[in-house]
């Protein structure tokens, strides 16, 4: 952008020229920039990346709005634990995304994968994520399969289990039992002192 002193011959300029120039003023300096016309094709691998990335929103909110006071760092273990393993500088949610999603979003596609083979260990990670009172996520346009809560939940164990240090299942996230999934809902959930 240019910096511009007297545009347009003038001491002040704001608007857009015939849809090419647009003048302005940010924080009482005044610039001119190109015009330009946002795009948003809602392709399908742009609304691949948005499912991904709002199902994993989506799911860390379930633990956010489970803790009380966030100023002072009071919430479930989960958060309390995730709160701790964000890098300085990087809230503990936009860490977690980043971890959830992977490169690329590989680390999620490869999840999500994996989670669709487990069946019967599937179905307990539904249930509780049912009565957890989470939801399934679906984007409001495209052609894709909503995300199921229990495949969110799943998320959420694989990420606690490899950058959390959560030991709570005891073969891993992908051999859960219907115990040990209450027992993460209740570290997701359950406010620490």
């Amino acid at each position: 952008m240019a910096k511009v002193t007297g545009p347009l011959m003038s001491l002040d300029a704001s608007g857009t020229v015939a849809k090419t120039v647009v003048f302005s003023k940010w924080n009482g300096q005044n610039y001119v920039r190109h015009h330009v016309i946002p795009k948003n094709p809602q392709t399908a691998g742009q609304a691949q990346s948005r499912q991904y990335v709002g199902a994993t929103g989506f799911g860390l909110s379930f633990i956010l709005t489970k803790v009380k006071d966030t100023v002072n760092h009071v919430g479930s273990a989960g958060y309390q634990a995730a709160y701790m393993a964000a890098p300085p500088g990087q809230s503990w949610i936009s860490n977690a995304v980043t971890k959830i999603l992977g490169t690329d979003m590989g680390t999620i596609t490869a999840n999500l994968a994996t989670f669709a083979g487990l069946a019967a260990v599937a179905a307990l990670y539904e249930t509780a994520g049912g009565n957890a009172g989470m939801s399934d996520f679906n984007l409001s346009y495209g052609e894709l399969d909503p995300i199921t809560k229990g495949a969110i939940l799943y998320l959420i164990a694989k990420f606690a289990e490899t950058n959390l240090g959560y030991a709570g299942f005891a073969g891993g996230a992908d051999d859960a039992t219907a115990p040990q999934l209450v027992s993460f809902v209740t570290y997701l959930e359950t406010t620490s002192p």
